[in-house]
């Protein structure tokens, strides 16, 4: 990963922070149990809260969405995410009525057991309790942002409607969210995937997605769930496309 991107969460769940030299960046906002970090992290670098400009959603599930509500009130930060998935940022308590999975997770969780351990880790981090965002500023199509860093939106439907990628080609990295992860810890499987079927709204859809940045001249590859992939993001999809849906 390039110094200027940092990395935060926790072992299951990730979120960043992108010093783009013109102003922090946040690619998701985790979970309200992250605040403490972000706070450290943002110290670390000589920075304060109220640097950060802005956060780009990847999707509206919870646990990417925990700290939005925080930032846009206490740094005044734009929240930024696909139009499609702007009704979860504004109800995120209906969230499995607005995105519904296509598979029930108790399908995987009654061959591994372990597998719950995610979500109830959500839970436990109040998650269930995630704060509506009382503002968002949407695009609908792939499109640069008129943001510290140029990122560009690409948007990837399946993992939700909205699912979007935001390429920085400055930096030669993308952050795929959901769309694209390296660890799928419902399944235990790690490496390029597509997250199984209990946490996407239609997976022949986000397959299919893939290819839409299946070409970018981008060296990394960070996810929502994982570890960074640093040998391209073409390689990424065609392991991702290989492993296929489960």
């Amino acid at each position: 990963m390039t110094p200027a991107v940092h990395r935060l969460g926790d072992e299951l769940f990730n979120f960043y922070l992108v010093d783009t030299g013109e102003g922090l960046v946040m690619v998701d906002a985790g979970l309200r149990t992250h605040w403490r970090s972000l706070v450290a992290k943002v110290g670390e670098i000589g920075k304060k809260i109220t640097d950060i400009r802005a956060v780009l959603i990847t999707h509206g599930h919870l646990d990417h969405i925990g700290l939005a509500e925080r930032l846009r009130v206490e740094a005044d930060a734009e929240i930024w995410v696909h139009t499609a998935d702007a009704p979860i940022l504004a109800a995120p308590r209906r969230t499995l009525t607005i995105a519904p999975p296509e598979r029930s997770i108790l399908a995987y969780a009654w061959r591994r057991p372990g597998g719950l351990r995610g979500p109830l880790r959500l839970a436990r981090s109040g998650g269930l309790g995630t704060t509506a965002v009382g503002h968002v500023r949407t695009f609908d199509n792939d499109q640069v942002l008129d943001l510290p860093g140029r990122p560009r939106a690409v948007h990837m439907p399946g993992h939700t409607a909205g699912s979007t990628t935001y390429l920085f080609p400055g930096l030669s990295t993308a952050f795929t969210g959901d769309a694209l992860v390296t660890l799928d810890s419902v399944m235990g499987a790690v490496g390029p995937r597509l997250i199984c079927r209990a946490f996407n709204t239609d997976s022949a859809a986000a397959l299919a997605s893939l290819a839409k940045v299946r070409d970018a001249d981008i060296n990394t590859v960070l996810t929502g769930h994982g570890e960074p992939w640093t040998t391209g993001i073409g390689p990424a999809v065609a392991a991702a496309t290989a492993a296929g849906i489960r």
